[in-house]
């Protein structure tokens, strides 16, 4: 008795022998009349252009702060808005040197930076009024929550901060710091409000202090993936111990009440970008990806083209790849999106177990939003993941999107598919293979925000789509 298994085995090695240029029928002279089995193999070109959207979505407690400019994507400049999460308090009130705080520090910390590190910029931090919504796309508007009149300071800086040695770093953790001075009264109200036992909250917290929006009102040339920020309120505290005779002794020790930026409280990003007009003119020949500014590559499939051609058939395999031309040649030029890196740290200096890796997304338009709310990974049915190709210079060309095609021709057989192509973070866990190894897996996945960009090639010799399908007759008697 024949089994599709055997036949789909059968056809399987066919569809190797199968190459043309134009639709191809293959037919199997080996086999009985009974059965029929005939492979499709066609090739159709697709089209493709250079989008922009309006805003990504982008909840994460990690910030980008700067202005950066490149000549082939633009310019981006990136701010955000934080709610910080509070501190216990001080350990020993009545210990506090008479009862003073000596000073307040906002501390941003990062690990790398993109651009200049000795251009000048200016950071200025304002005032959150208002409560925060938990609308974590990217087009927030600052003057919703803050009072942009009366800023709290603010503070001049380079990405490579020459005041601090190495040594001081790489004992803090971090490789690169900026340590900005706020009042000395913001500490002396939380201190007396923790006297007066009123901050025993998150809530009672964040009602007295509703967070701060930092964005550079100077300078251009750096951006600066920011993977912690805190605010320290500092003090001097007597300890007391006992000396080797037994007596008491007293010694003054610096202290501080720390509130960090978490996952637990909510953190705005607002990304504004200036693209060039060439990136969204149509262009025969180009299209253009760019992070974190939302530019992203439409595909159009024939799926209508298809069916005219093949039918529906069986399909077995559907491939394409997006070629890309060369980076630009210039000192600060942007990395390609979709560019594997070793696992061990991600690009804000945060320690990887399994991996965190860049990668572009295929997905049809209107299941954006909810994939990324959700954090969802590709199925590889409606939605697929790939990374560049140094070998091919190109995304997807290992990558079969034949699920993809089938359902879409099996639900709307006279309407063409949409497809963007975004840049993506997948973060990774390790599971343990049915071969005993340990792979990583991805589970979940949000949009890229490194700055990042790629030409793709949009002519016609390149966007071709080559479809192999099957026409399946069996007789199983």
């Amino acid at each position: 008795m024949k089994t599709d298994r055997v036949v789909f085995s059968f056809l399987l090695s066919v569809i190797f022998m199968a190459c043309n240029d134009t639709i191809g029928r293959v037919g199997l002279g080996i086999q009985p009349d009974s059965d029929k089995v005939s492979v499709f193999d066609a090739t159709f070109n697709f089209s493709s252009r250079t989008i922009v959207v309006d805003s990504i979505y982008a909840k994460t407690p990690y910030g980008l702060l700067g202005e950066f400019y490149d000549p082939s994507y633009g310019s981006i400049k990136s701010s955000f808005i934080s709610q910080y999460y509070p501190a216990i308090g001080f350990a020993y009130l009545d210990s506090i040197v008479d009862n003073r705080i000596d000073s307040v520090r906002l501390n941003l910390y990062y690990s790398s930076y993109i651009g200049d590190s000795l251009a000048p910029m200016q950071v200025t931090v304002y005032p959150v009024i208002k409560p925060l919504t938990e609308n974590y796309y990217t087009n927030a508007n600052p003057s919703d929550y803050c009072d942009l009149k009366n800023p709290i300071t603010t503070y001049a800086y380079t990405a490579r901060n020459m005041n601090i040695s190495d040594s001081l770093l790489q004992a803090n953790g971090y490789s690169y710091r900026i340590s900005i001075p706020l009042p000395v009264k913001f500490g002396e109200d939380y201190l007396d409000k923790v006297s007066k036992g009123e901050l025993t909250t998150v809530d009672a917290f964040l009602k007295f202090f509703p967070g701060t929006y930092l964005t550079t009102t100077f300078g251009t040339g750096s951006l600066l993936p920011i993977n912690m920020s805190t605010i320290s309120i500092w003090c001097s505290r007597r300890m007391m111990y006992k000396n080797v005779d037994g007596g008491d002794s007293t010694v003054i020790v610096p202290d501080a009440a720390v509130f960090t930026v978490t996952k637990e409280v909510i953190q705005l990003n607002k990304f504004e970008n200036k693209n060039p007009a060439f990136l969204t003119e149509d262009n025969p020949d180009k299209t253009y990806l760019k992070t974190p500014a939302g530019v992203y590559t439409e595909m159009t499939i024939p799926i209508k083209e298809i069916v005219k051609a093949i039918g529906k058939k069986k399909f077995s395999s559907v491939t394409f790849s997006l070629k890309a031309y060369p980076q630009d040649d210039w000192t600060y030029s942007l990395t390609f999106p979709g560019m594997a890196t070793p696992t061990g740290y991600d690009m804000y200096g945060n320690p990887l177990t399994a991996g965190s890796q860049p990668k572009l997304l295929l997905i049809q338009p209107d299941s954006v939003a909810s994939f990324f709310e959700k954090k969802k990974v590709a199925d590889r049915q409606t939605t697929f993941t790939t990374q560049f190709n140094r070998t091919t210079y190109s995304y997807f060309s290992e990558v079969n999107i034949a699920n993809l095609i089938q359902n879409a021709i099996n639900k709307a057989p006279d309407r063409d598919l949409k497809l963007w192509v975004i840049p993506v973070l997948t973060t990774q866990v390790s599971q343990t293979s049915s071969s005993g190894y340990s792979v990583p897996v991805d589970y979940m996945t949000s949009n890229y925000l490194y700055p990042s960009g790629v030409t793709l090639k949009k002519d016609s010799t390149n966007l071709k789509l080559r479809v192999i399908a099957a026409d399946l007759s069996i007789n199983d008697n």
